[in-house]
């Protein structure tokens, strides 16, 4: 059904990418399948994608992966 353009089921596949559920835990997956049911107004899927963005794990993730930035390294000796 979220192959088809079923905005709910595009939410719940994003949901179950986000958790881990029953498939393993892809923060860019879930983001795709967020992005496709909010592109369709769907309002449980903009509220996901929003919360995924502003938590920050998809963001995180993705450009990590893509080696686009460095995981942040923290000392005392910088405070």
């Amino acid at each position: 059904a979220a192959d088809q353009g079923n905005a709910g089921a595009q939410t719940y596949l994003g949901y179950m990418y986000n958790k881990g559920q029953g498939v393993p835990q892809d923060y860019a997956e879930a983001v795709k399948w967020y992005r496709k049911a909010a592109d369709q107004g769907h309002a449980a899927g903009l509220n996901n994608l929003g919360v995924v963005y502003f938590n920050g794990k998809a963001f995180r993730k993705i450009m990590y992966e893509r080696k686009l930035v460095q995981p942040r390294r923290f000392t005392l000796e910088r405070y």
